[in-house]
Parts: structure tokens; C-alpha cells; sequence
């Protein structure tokens, strides 16, 4: 690109992946994680970088920003307004149909019910936003759709678990 002033080239160093680190420190510092959560995404972290290709690449992005960036929740505070584990979720993707699952660690978690795996893409975002928070959802080829949080049902063993 030529500067008008000066006719002389500009080298845009603002890449793709500064980009994205920008958008999911974002989405992260709005999130609330229970101890049992950050304990299960550092496990994934660990996971994804062993694998390290594919999906994996992306996963481990989203989960060192939201491990680094997301808050805690604390132990006294309730759950019943952000995505915690074993919580049932009312979501939207791309303000499309709402769409509804249980947001669940590897070990509990069912394909082919409504269960959505927290080592997702996925579940990586939703897991600790807020109801009402709308935030860029990373794609495998790195690009963004849009995720909406529309409603959180934590049952009371949920609950009991969050410190």
C-alpha cells in the first residue's frame, strides 16, 4: 500500500493471528471459570498441544486465552446465569434457530444426545460465558462465526460443585 503523503510503501504489520489473539483475549476476559472448569480446560490445553494439528490448533488458542485471560468464579457465587459444567444451555449460532445441550467434560459427555463436549470448539467458548453475551466463535479453518448465550439451567449438583 502507497502513503499519500510520503509515496512510499506501507507494510501492514497487523497479521491474521494478532488479529485473532485480540478477539479471543476478548471473549475470555468476559468469562467466569469455576476451579473444576480451569482445571478441566488446562487438561485439554495439555491434550490439544500433544495432538497439535487440525482442530487441536485452534482449540489450544482458544483455551490458553481463556485460561489465561477468563476470571474465577467464586465458590459462594451462583451459576444460574453463566455456563458452568453439567449446566443445560439455550444457545444461538449466527442468530439463527436457538439450539439447546448440556455443556459436559470429556467423561460424561454422549455423542449423538444433545451433549456438548467442553474440549469442543464449542464448549470452549461457551464454558464460562454470562446469559445475554454474544461473542466470536472460532472455526477449525480459523475464521469466526458469532455464538449468542441466550439461557443457562444449572441443576443443583452443578451448583454444589462450582468451588
Amino acid at each position: 500500500m502507497t502513503s499519500p503523503e510520503r509515496n512510499e510503501v506501507v507494510i501492514d504489520t497487523k497479521n491474521d493471528e494478532g488479529t485473532e489473539h485480540a478477539i479471543l483475549q476478548a471473549h475470555s476476559a468476559a468469562c467466569r471459570l469455576s476451579r473444576i472448569d480451569h482445571q478441566a480446560l488446562m487438561e485439554y490445553l495439555e491434550h490439544a498441544d500433544k495432538i497439535a494439528t487440525g482442530f487441536y490448533v485452534a482449540l489450544s488458542r482458544l483455551l490458553t486465552n481463556k485460561l489465561t485471560y477468563a476470571s474465577e468464579l467464586g465458590a459462594t457465587e451462583s451459576s444460574s446465569t453463566i455456563a458452568v459444567s453439567g449446566a443445560h444451555l439455550t444457545y444461538a449460532i449466527d442468530d439463527l434457530r436457538p439450539q439447546t445441550g448440556h455443556l459436559l467434560h470429556r467423561e460424561a459427555y454422549l455423542p449423538g444426545k444433545d451433549d456438548i463436549n467442553i474440549g469442543s470448539l464449542l464448549g470452549a467458548t461457551l464454558i464460562g460465558m454470562s446469559v445475554g453475551d454474544k461473542t466470536p466463535f472460532l472455526q477449525a479453518n480459523g475464521s469466526f462465526r458469532r455464538v449468542r448465550l441466550i439461557n443457562v439451567d444449572c441443576p443443583a449438583e452443578s451448583q454444589a460443585i462450582i468451588g
